[in-house]
């Protein structure tokens, strides 16, 4: 694992990056670095009785989601953007950083202390990034709490953990194992003819 003095020496090597930029005062921590929340949240349209397989690789959800970019919508001055997450609520949001890892790293991403005594849950199954992802985080965020939770974009809401592989991977290997790279929105179509990797 990545301490301290690692996480600062790979940032400023520029070993691991981020777009935009983080500042390593506020977001590099003991073993971890913050990011950020940001504006685009994905939640299921209301569909009593419908049933999918999450696992169908030609599932496409596009007709049964809704986005919401709460950088697009207006606003009154001095008022910044929230999203009202109620209990028992599940939204996929993304991170505000786009993140790029090395082929010589993996991470995970985890919540914050402060956010579960709230009981703000940041990923609901799948807090593991594979080496050479690159791209924004998608969050699987739940609501297990009783009262309605304000998200606001911008706000540091997760933390970045990252290991050492013993063997690096190769960018064939990124390129053919890979399902998630780049991706625009927090819930797309798997991209087809890749390994069932996550």
């Amino acid at each position: 694992m990545m301490g301290y003095r690692d996480l600062l020496t790979l940032w400023r090597k520029r070993i691991i990056r981020f777009e935009p930029d983080i500042d390593p005062r506020q977001q590099i921590g003991l073993s971890s670095i913050d990011l950020r929340l940001g504006y685009l949240f994905t939640k299921q349209r209301d569909a009593p009785g419908y049933t999918i397989d999450p696992f169908d690789e030609e599932f496409d959800p596009n007709p049964h989601i809704e986005t919401i970019d709460l950088g697009q919508q207006p606003r009154p001055a001095g008022q910044g953007a929230n999203f009202i997450l109620k209990p028992d609520e599940f939204v996929l949001s993304r991170t505000l950083e786009t993140v790029h890892i090395p082929p010589n790293l993996a991470a995970q991403v985890q919540g914050t202390t402060t956010g579960a005594r709230s009981g703000f849950s940041i990923h609901a199954t799948a807090p593991h990034i594979h080496p050479g992802f690159s791209g924004s985080i998608t969050l699987e965020i739940k609501n297990l709490g009783q009262w309605h939770l304000r998200l606001n974009p911008g706000k540091r809401i997760c933390q970045l953990i990252l290991f050492q592989i013993k063997t690096p991977v190769s960018k064939r290997e990124v390129k053919d194992m890979s399902s998630y790279q780049n991706q625009l929105l927090p819930y797309v179509k798997r991209q087809a003819g890749v390994a069932k990797t996550t």
